[in-house]
């Protein structure tokens, strides 16, 4: 048997395609996108400090003066 991996759009395109599969009796597992989760947790911490330098509340340390930095 051949496993068939389907991406959907949004939880719309989710909910009716588990209904399907659900209707047809058809067996289905789902497995979280890991990778994707980090992705957006990482562009929304860079998109904040962006907005912390645009704003000018970023703090700079410079690696040679750590403790300077502070």
């Amino acid at each position: 048997m051949e496993n068939i991996l389907i991406t959907p759009k949004n939880e719309k395109q989710l909910n009716l395609l588990k209904l399907l599969l659900e209707e047809m009796k058809i067996q289905y597992t789902f497995e979280r996108n890991e990778t994707e989760l980090i992705n957006r947790e990482l562009d929304k911490k860079i998109n904040e400090a962006r907005q912390e330098k645009k704003e000018g509340e970023l703090l700079t340390v410079d690696p040679k003066k750590i403790w300077e930095s502070i």
